[in-house]
């Protein structure tokens, strides 16, 4: 009452102090026009000023750009975690509405963090085509939307394609190439490739003057440092909101493979050890893979051998030239089993993008009619001898079914006790179907809603199994699913399991080496000792009579083969080889 009082009390406002009168209350009303003239002013010049700077200063454009991409990539990180807490606490009259609700979700996040990858290009790309190639571990919603982003990149300005010659190679393009189409004929996240044919006076062939230069973005230099970390950030903002969520492996790898994929000198020497590893295979026409010839390399500007032909996810190109789809998907999984299983050393990231598919170059010298030619050797990863061999072990466990198989190998390749959904994340198939060693078959469109529909409920083991995988190990991964996407667009006979066949020989065969080369080496420690020699003998038959089991499977097997290659005697004898 007392306070009522005194408020209603004449001269005192509600704040306690007294009215001005009309000459002060004149003069503070002209110090506030003054004041407010002058911040119009103060802001007006800061505007000018920060504008001025913009476009003259280096390092205030860069500052200013880094904090608008900043901004953006937080902002729809902080969008779509609000979205996912919204869906997924609210209250749903049943498990058809709750999906439909998920799946809503999925669609929107998906499409607000493709605008703004869109927008921000460089590593956000390539974050973007990461998550687009894990195809049986994330939900089609955002795998789908990403899928965009493996094709359209904006590409880099000519004056800045001119900038980046003068600074890298030391001369101007016109001295290098008589000729250069300045339409990129492909554009990527981190390059763009343009068609161009070198002068006479710096062609070491004067018969292959023409070429393909992939010249690096060079906004890259500037802002993947800062991109790296802004990334980091948001995915740790995100497993902070959402504790379960565990894909903060993905910008370690980043981090770790970026440095590599941006270093051109690197990717030329990936480019000659490969081709060095098939030599004998080309020499021999034992194989249609084909490498672009190195002509020279700086860190940001690459110089090869010019290839025409069409991706390999191209059906109609290879019609038009009868060329056989399934036949190449055949020979790419050949391929890649052998890097695998055999020399170690893996291309990984095979998305079709990455591989052409031409008409034999010189079809005498080769048991095919086409050419597989692989592009894009920045991305490699080395295995260890003892991860070969055991990841071979594996996948022969996988394809029959063995389940104390995938439990040992499991944890030896993967150190997870986790083997039924590591086993489904390896093969992309249900662990019922993996357990009746029934990968051949075609995956039904119940499997699959299954298992997309799943993929955020087991989001929890899902990212456990995934953040304490080897590094090597998710990018096998991401091979693998690569592949398989490939050879589900190009198998086109009804044999649908031979890419499993084909895989299981190269396993095979890596286990067999194994087995022969410890059984040496005792042999050779220890001198000649009858046990010995006859494990080795009995090693031996056991590698070629299930080699040969696989071929006859391959080349229109017999029945009597194909009930043994998938009974209990197989299964025997790929444990006995196991255990050596």
């Amino acid at each position: 009452m007392l306070l009522r009082s005194m408020l209603c009390r004449p001269g005192i406002t509600r704040l306690g102090v007294r009215p001005l009168s009309t000459q002060t209350a004149g003069r503070r009303s002209s110090a506030l026009g003054r004041a407010s003239r002058v911040l119009g002013a103060t802001t007006a010049l800061t505007l000018a000023t920060g504008t001025a700077l913009y476009y003259t200063n280096e390092d205030c454009r860069h500052v200013a750009v880094a904090v608008q991409r900043c901004g953006t990539a937080g902002w729809v990180g902080a969008r779509v975690a609000l979205d996912y807490k919204q869906t997924l606490s609210k209250q749903y009259a049943d498990d058809d509405e709750f999906k439909a609700a998920k799946k809503e979700c999925h669609l929107r996040c998906a499409n607000r963090v493709l605008q703004a990858l869109q927008s921000l290009g460089g590593i956000y790309i390539k974050l973007g085509q990461h998550v687009s190639a894990m195809v049986y571990i994330l939900p089609p919603e955002w795998t789908e939307t990403m899928a965009i982003l493996q094709d359209r990149c904006d590409p880099t300005p000519q004056k800045d394609v001119e900038e980046l010659f003068r600074t890298d190679y030391g001369e101007p393009i016109e001295a290098i190439f008589d000729y250069f189409d300045w339409q990129p004929i492909g554009v990527a996240s981190l390059a763009q490739v343009h068609r161009a044919r070198l002068r006479s006076d710096q062609a070491y062939d004067q018969q292959e003057r023409w070429v393909a230069v992939k010249l690096q973005h060079p906004a890259l230099d500037e802002f993947c440092k800062i991109d790296m970390e802004t990334v980091t950030f948001i995915f740790d903002v995100i497993k902070k909101v959402f504790p379960e969520f565990g894909f903060d492996w993905l910008t370690a790898e980043m981090r770790e493979s970026l440095p590599r994929e941006l270093d051109f000198v690197h990717e030329a020497r990936n480019a000659k050890l490969v081709e060095q590893n098939f030599a004998s295979d080309i020499a021999h026409a034992q194989t249609a893979l084909r490498v672009p010839k190195i002509i020279w390399a700086r860190r940001r500007i690459l110089c090869m051998e010019f290839i025409e032909g069409a991706r390999i996810d191209d059906i109609k190109y290879m019609e038009e030239h009868n060329i056989d789809p399934s036949q190449v998907s055949s020979e790419l999984t050949r391929i890649f089993s052998k890097m695998i299983f055999l020399h170690g050393f893996v291309h990984c990231d095979p998305h079709p993008g990455n591989v052409i598919v031409r008409p034999a170059k010189d079809p005498k010298k080769s048991k095919y009619n086409f050419d597989l030619v692989l592009i894009d050797h920045g991305l490699y990863r080395d295995l260890t001898d003892q991860m070969r061999v055991d990841y071979a072990h594996l996948w022969t466990s996988l394809i029959q079914g063995d389940v104390e198989g995938i439990k040992t190998y499991a944890k030896r390749v993967g150190g997870t006790d986790t083997y039924q959904l590591f086993a489904c994340i390896m093969t992309g198939r249900a662990w019922e179907t993996v357990q009746t060693a029934d990968l051949s078959s075609a995956r039904s469109d119940a499997e699959l809603d299954r298992m997309s529909s799943g993929a955020l409920d087991m989001l929890m083991d899902l990212s456990d199994i995934l953040g304490r995988l080897p590094r090597v190990v998710l990018l096998l991964l991401k091979t693998n699913d690569l592949l398989r996407h490939v050879d589900e667009v190009l198998r086109t006979s009804p044999d649908e399991h031979l890419t499993y066949v084909i895989m299981g020989r190269y396993c095979a065969k890596a286990v067999w080496l194994d087995a022969r080369h410890q059984l040496v080496r005792q042999i050779r420690d220890l001198g000649f000792r009858w046990a010995l020699f006859k494990r080795l003998a009995e090693v031996w038959w056991q590698y070629y009579s299930l080699a040969v089991l696989l071929w006859l499977y391959q080349f229109g097997s017999t029945t009597w083969a194909v009930r043994w290659l998938t009974g209990k005697q197989h299964q025997q004898q790929t444990k006995t080889i196991a255990h050596v």
